[in-house]
């Protein structure tokens, strides 16, 4: 039997809000940073929403965070002190600012999960003990999730385009918090996507292997362009594959509609690096940004680097 989860869900990136009209009742924000290149673009937007917002909790530290500094609907925690959202759902915040109509989320796991939560403790249901430490774990890259985060997470990152399986892994968690099993067709349709990832995993091992070095520049420093690579790529998997080699690991790849996108990883265990601070960006967490090419290439000036970014893809 299948236990359908109570609220709409919108999965969103920053630069890309679903319309405030499109929204039903009150709002809950969830794991979306304000957008990078124009954050006051994203407050406009909650302003639109007016009393409609209920809350907007992140973990994508922002000098704009300032600006709604005294409005308590927005629970804003660096990473530091928060490394993942779901931990910043508490059932004191969902009690004090919900109830909620609809969630606005960010479709990777920590996203997923952290609409998941804010649903259970709405409802008053039980808060599956996993879901926390394995959305740190899967968020900040430190450690391995348990067996459960780590199905979801493989499931999430297999190829699959879509919202669907971000729906599947919402009805996986709210089953759980009633005490029902999978239904054995989703439970097949999670496990199917998991061993997707699987393939892309070698596949991205495949990838790093091949990763040319800069050889001009003191760091430590790879590029892999994916640009001309037809088949689906895990882009986390590739990042850790050679961010536990290299301080810099550089991957470019296309980007929604045609264009290009330089995707930076790193170690900061490992590297020392904040590439926030590196790069001049924010929005984003302390190992994997998004650079444009020319704070790129100021950082790293590198020729090799120049001539794989004036490339067209």
């Amino acid at each position: 039997m299948r236990v359908p989860t109570p609220l709409p869900v919108a999965f969103a990136r920053p630069d890309a809000l679903p319309a405030p009209g499109s929204l039903r009742g009150r709002v809950a924000v969830l794991d979306l940073a304000l957008d990078g290149a124009d954050p006051g673009r994203s407050l406009a937007w909650a302003a639109a929403l007016g009393d409609r917002l209920a809350a907007w909790v992140d973990h994508h530290e922002q000098p704009a965070w300032a600006c709604v500094a005294g409005d308590s609907r927005f629970v804003f925690r660096p990473r530091d002190e928060a490394p993942a959202c779901p931990p910043l759902v508490t059932a004191e915040r969902v009690a004090r600012l919900g109830p909620a109509d609809t969630i606005v989320a960010h479709g990777d796991l920590d996203g997923v999960l952290a609409a998941a939560k804010w649903m259970i403790l709405q409802a008053g249901r039980p808060v599956p003990a996993w879901l926390d430490p394995d959305s740190i774990a899967a968020d900040s890259r430190r450690g391995r999730p348990g067996p459960r985060g780590a199905r979801l997470d493989a499931a999430l990152r297999s190829g699959r385009r879509g919202d669907r399986l971000r729906w599947l892994v919402l009805e996986s968690v709210w089953a759980e918090a009633w005490g029902a099993p999978e239904p054995p067709g989703l439970a097949a349709e999670l496990d199917a996507a998991a061993a997707d990832h699987a393939r892309l995993a070698d596949r991205a091992r495949e990838l790093a292997a091949a990763a040319r070095p800069l050889v001009a520049v003191p760091e430590d420093a790879v590029v892999v362009d994916l640009r001309r690579i037809r088949e689906p790529v895990d882009l986390t998997s590739l990042l850790l594959e050679l961010q536990a080699r290299h301080d810099w690991a550089i991957v470019i790849a296309r980007g929604r509609g045609g264009g290009r996108k330089i995707v930076v990883g790193t170690d900061p265990e490992r590297s020392g690096l904040d590439l926030r601070r590196e790069l001049g960006v924010a929005g984003y967490a302390p190992f994997r940004v998004r650079a444009s090419a020319e704070a790129l290439t100021a950082r790293l000036p590198d020729p090799a680097l120049g001539r794989a970014l004036a490339v067209e893809g």
